[in-house]
């Protein structure tokens, strides 16, 4: 893919500030996530190199499986085992690298919505991470990633109406409302990616069990791949149980 501009550092501060809450790393000490802003990106619909990138990933991922269970990769297992640990059926309501793994599996590909989430989509597959991304410019304040006290009102994707939360599980939220159920199963409405975006909260997440290098690899990959499909300035950092609190 050509290069179009972008570069890594630390390009200003471009707004974003986001924090695991105690109560989330006294339960899982060991997550950690990775935080990618970007600013001034031009978003745009998927260009011909990122449509061959998205192709390759799914012929890659088809050709590791092959009729495999997908529940036999300890990522996919992981996260399994953390929505089962905060009362989530995880055949229910699936972790989102899983849920796009099992869509190309039965041969649907992925979704094509713009070249920003086209990207991290692609991306979540090809490391089996879960990534998820807003429109900053719609987030208010604070993002937290913390547990529900339940009640509280999401509006999905593509939903006909609204939900709500239960008590306990966890959400990414700004200081207005949820912004993700069940940690990263479906995000809302309201701070979605469109190609009108131009600064962007991105967020890979690293379960207990996936290695630090893992999900450090996936930011990686995740800004360079946007600093050339999507142009812009980019800042990255992991929040954990060391550095709960990140400001880029």
């Amino acid at each position: 893919m050509e290069e179009r501009g972008g570069h890594s550092g630390a390009p200003g501060n471009i707004g974003l500030r986001f924090r695991v809450v105690g109560e989330v790393l006294s339960r899982y000490p060991r997550v950690k996530i990775g935080v990618l802003a970007g600013r001034d990106v031009e978003v745009g619909d998927s260009d011909p190199e990122l449509e061959d990138l998205v192709n390759r990933v799914i012929q890659e991922v088809k050709g590791g499986f092959g009729s495999g269970p997908v529940i036999r990769h300890p990522f996919i297992a992981s996260w399994r085992a953390m929505y089962r640990s905060f009362g989530t059926t995880p055949g229910d309501y699936r972790p989102s690298a899983e849920a796009l793994l099992r869509r190309v599996l039965r041969g649907k590909g992925l979704p094509r919505i713009n070249a920003a989430v086209d990207a991290y989509n692609a991306l979540s597959l090809r490391h089996l991470v879960p990534m998820g991304g807003f429109d900053l410019d719609r987030v208010e304040g604070l993002i937290s990633l913390r547990f529900s006290r339940g009640g509280e009102a999401f509006m999905p994707l593509r939903a006909s109406g609204p939900e709500e939360t239960y008590e306990g599980e966890p959400v990414y939220a700004d200081e207005a409302r949820v912004l993700t159920r069940r940690w990263n199963h479906r995000d809302c409405d309201h701070t979605k990616i469109t190609v009108d975006a131009s600064n962007l909260a991105l967020f890979v997440d690293g379960s207990e069990d996936v290695p630090r290098e893992s999900v450090e690899r996936a930011v990686g990959d995740l800004e360079s791949l946007l600093s050339r499909c999507c142009r812009g300035e980019y800042s990255s950092a992991m929040a954990d149980v060391r550095t709960p609190y990140v400001s880029l």
